[in-house]
């Protein structure tokens, strides 16, 4: 074969292969990284509707408790006096598609726009167990009531029934204080929270009930259907988490789960919310990746050809260098394209070759930003969960040994319901700053939600636990000074100053000494965490000792 058929030929192998490791390279390592990042955060945002979903109907039942035992509507003896009170109820809370006035007998003697008047209902759960003590029902069709109330959006309509007795002025039952939600509620519930996450049109979010049928859904003419997942499996035993699964339509979607398991003076009723995105979707941005190194490659491979075809018997020994360099490269990804020096043909290829290798690590370096994004909190600059997930997932993690310390902010709900979420949220930065500042930098320090965090502190098998304790109550102490939540500026050219205090409390526990997992000494930290909680706050518990360490250990 010429010289020349020989140098074309190498140019365009070479390029080729070096297109496609680095295409392998970098289109698996985003494809993990994505797919993991795309389903922590369709498990967070299930989470989220599950916990809404019960803020809600704890609230709710909140109010019926309250207006349930407001005089206007005892007065049973009198239906035009609730029915007037339950018209302007109407106007306050239109959440409540329909209120009831039941006498004992379970006859409606007051409805909202008279709707039922007259009607016994006393054969309804919503009387035989309001009356008997209390009563929450699952979402159900109203066939009656959804001919005689009006219904705007034209979707078939649903309810969930509350209801509580009435007590008479002996103290027993008078009659039942009944309400109707429409269940279009959960529908804003899920749009509000889809809007303030900014999620995209191909998330998907699903509420199902404790039967796995569909309650809530993206595509209305799911409704009423049975979904066969292993996701609800999970969720229905009380985990949540995320997965892969091929879906009833045969398309394949990555899946959070979580259980809607109550709040306050709601039990729940089973409900699991599904979070979904299609697969082919969620991986787009790796394949467009992947598209794009292929054409950079093609278009080097075309410029490769060309100078090749140009060259002399004196580039013998250049090209050689470079099938060198190649080879390196492939066993090595990290390592730089060399500078063929030679003619000035030669060299251009070098340079051309050099530049691709740059771009494509450029690339790499991308999924690595990206990569790195999706382990911190974004609040607070902190690791989060699928931080300390990789790092209890690494090789040798569990040879080491650990002291774990769970740290939580004690009545940090009283500043978001006085102060609203951004001060919360200002409060929580600051706190993550005092963390930093009170542990050493070797360790890792991780917000594992809310108002929680978890410090892993290494040490060796020979250590003392005291500086460990010293650095606790150190945390402690730094987090129970006030915090200054002072805006820039009053507006008056002045600084208004607003200082909070709250404390924190916290739990330690060693590894190996106090558990055979780093998982499961965590959770004794835990344990000891809501211990100190409960012997006063502001002080540290450690596992396997009944006296908490104070604050002021830390002097």
């Amino acid at each position: 074969m010429r010289l020349r058929a020989q140098i074309i030929g190498s140019t365009i192998v070479l390029t080729a292969a070096l297109a496609a490791v680095m295409a392998l390279i970098i289109g698996d390592l985003a494809a993990d990284q994505v797919r993991r990042q795309i389903g922590l955060a369709l498990e967070d945002l299930a989470v989220q509707m599950a916990d809404r979903l019960d803020q809600e109907m704890a609230n709710r039942i909140a109010e019926v408790e309250v207006l349930s035992g407001l005089p206007v509507f005892t007065r049973i003896d009198e239906p035009a006096v609730p029915r007037a009170a339950i018209d302007r109820l109407q106007d306050k809370l239109p959440i409540f598609s329909w209120v009831g006035i039941l006498d004992r007998e379970g006859s409606v003697i007051a409805g909202t726009g008279g709707v039922l008047e007259g009607v016994s209902i006393a054969h309804r759960p919503v009387f035989q167990e309001g009356i008997a003590g209390g009563f929450v029902g699952d979402v159900h069709d109203a066939v009656m009531l959804a001919k005689l109330l009006p219904n705007p959006s034209g979707e078939p309509v649903k309810f969930v029934d509350i209801s509580l007795p009435i007590a008479g002025a002996d103290g027993t039952p008078a009659g039942v204080f009944a309400a109707h939600l429409s269940w279009q509620w959960a529908r804003s519930v899920e749009q509000r929270l889809l809007s303030e996450r900014g999620s995209d049109g191909n998330v998907g979010l699903f509420v199902v009930a404790s039967d796995s049928t569909i309650l809530l859904g993206p595509d209305r003419t799911m409704h009423g259907q049975k979904l066969g997942l292993l996701s609800i499996a999970d969720a229905s035993s009380g985990t949540k988490g995320w997965r892969a699964e091929t879906w009833s339509d045969g398309d394949e979607y990555l899946v959070g789960y979580a259980q809607a398991d109550g709040e306050g003076a709601f039990d729940g009723l089973g409900w699991i919310v599904l979070a979904r995105q299609p697969l082919r979707e969620a991986f787009a941005p790796v394949r467009e990746m992947v598209w794009q190194i292929a054409a950079l490659g093609l278009i080097f491979i075309v410029v490769g050809g060309i100078i090749g075809w140009i060259m002399t018997a004196r580039i013998v020994k250049p090209l050689n260098e470079m099938a060198d360099a190649a080879d390196a490269l492939r066993a090595d990804v990290a390592v730089g394209f060399p500078r063929i020096r030679g003619p000035q043909e030669i060299e251009t290829v070098s340079q051309a070759i050099e530049s691709l290798i740059e771009t494509l690590v450029a690339k790499r370096n991308e999924v690595e930003v990206l990569s790195d994004k999706a382990l911190r909190d974004t609040l607070t600059g902190l690791s989060n969960r699928a931080a300390l997930e990789e790092f209890l997932g690494r090789p040798g993690a569990h040879d080491r040994a650990y002291a774990v310390l769970a740290v939580d902010l004690d009545d940090f709900k009283s500043v978001n319901d006085r102060f609203g979420h951004d001060t919360g949220d200002r409060l929580l930065q600051i706190a993550a700053e005092r963390l930093r500042g009170g542990v050493r930098s070797g360790d890792l320090l991780v917000r594992t939600g809310g108002d929680e965090f978890l410090v892993v502190l290494a040490m060796l098998r020979g250590d003392q636990d005291g500086p460990v304790r010293r650095i606790a109550a150190r945390v402690i102490k730094d987090l129970s000074e006030p915090y200054d939540l002072s805006p820039e500026d009053d507006g008056a050219g002045g600084r208004a100053r607003e200082t909070v205090t709250v404390s924190a409390s916290a739990g330690l526990a060693y590894f190996p000494r106090d558990g055979r997992t780093v998982e499961e000494v965590m959770k004794h930290a835990d344990e000891c965490l809501y211990r100190a909680k409960e012997a006063g706050k502001r002080r540290v518990m450690v596992y396997g000792q009944t006296r908490a360490l104070p604050a002021d250990a830390a002097d």
